[in-house]
């Protein structure tokens, strides 16, 4: 047995499928698949169901996999304990971040962390929360940024801070210093397309007002970015609800729309993800740390906050 057989194998596990497995390996299906036969005959154990679409692992194939995972898992994090003495973190990092944390919260950190790892080659993708999940988990992202908790045994979450909401209302209506989700005209608001986390947790807030959604009116505008979502909301003289990074980005003129909701003020946790058996640790704390450094003065605190948690 060797190596090469253990990372064949957790890319089945990963992928739940042999050509797609043998693509990530950058091998023959025929290939891949004979050399996880010999591995099997090896050791007298089959440890997947051929025949069953997508491809399960057997009873006794997960016991063996758990330990091929940490085998895998050590011999990363020595290759990594090695670069860290050496100073020579090297390699790439890919990373998820979903797009209502994306354009406000990557300009705070991302050169100071590409200055801190020069040899490491970082790549950014803007995903929802489903895709980061399950990027994760098939190994396919290093990383994710996005709201917590997302409660899966195979993910650990690393807490970054609370992110306060902000009512942007272009309706005309009279000014209030603050209001609560009860106040709000949910009648006129504006959303993020589906599959955005921020939808349901707009949609969570709208529950804490013990309000619904009249599905009786024409008013109901969607859109699949932030910017677009500020733009609509301003035309249609509607109203939404913004992440409070965002408002650094308005202009001065638009900031004149927004009110801060009264306490218990309605919040997200963001944080980072990895899968479990993530050992790039440098990487990892040296994201945490200049971000939260980049944030220590943009995001306040409060003592009476209500966090929304996405679904």
């Amino acid at each position: 047995m060797n190596i090469q057989q253990f990372q064949y194998v957790l890319a089945v596990v990963d992928s739940k499928n042999f050509e797609l497995a043998a693509e990530k390996c950058f091998v023959t299906q025929s290939t891949l698949s004979t050399m996880i036969n010999k591995f099997e005959d090896e050791i007298g154990i089959r440890l997947f169901n051929r025949k069953t679409k997508p491809v399960t692992i057997t009873s006794e194939g997960e016991k063996i996999i758990e330990r091929l995972r940490i085998i895998i898992n050590e011999i990363d994090l020595m290759n990594n304990v090695v670069q860290e003495m050496k100073g020579e973190m090297v390699g790439e990092v890919r990373i998820g971040i979903i797009p209502t944390i994306a354009p406000y919260l990557l300009p705070k950190f991302i050169n100071q962390y590409a200055a801190r790892f020069q040899k490491v080659d970082i790549l950014i993708k803007e995903m929802t929360t489903e895709q980061i999940q399950r990027s994760i988990l098939a190994r396919e992202l290093d990383l994710g940024i996005l709201a917590l908790p997302l409660n899966h045994k195979e993910i650990r979450e690393v807490s970054l801070y609370n992110e306060p909401f902000l009512i942007y209302d272009c309706t005309g209506a009279e000014r209030r210093d603050t209001v609560s989700p009860g106040d709000l005209d949910y009648s006129k608001i504006c959303l993020l397309e589906e599959g955005h986390c921020l939808r349901t947790q707009v949609y969570d807030i709208c529950k804490l007002s013990r309000k619904h959604f009249d599905s009786n009116v024409n008013y109901k505008f969607e859109s699949g970015s932030m910017e677009s979502l500020i733009r609509i909301t301003q035309s249609r003289q509607g109203i939404t609800i913004l992440p409070y990074l965002s408002y650094h980005s308005l202009s001065e003129e638009a900031r004149e729309n927004v009110i801060q909701f009264r306490e218990p003020v309605p919040v997200r946790e963001i944080g980072i993800v990895t899968h479990r058996f993530f050992v790039k640790k440098a990487l990892l704390a040296g994201l945490e740390d200049i971000i939260k450094e980049s944030l220590k003065d943009l995001i306040p605190q409060s003592d009476s906050i209500k966090i929304i948690n996405p679904v």
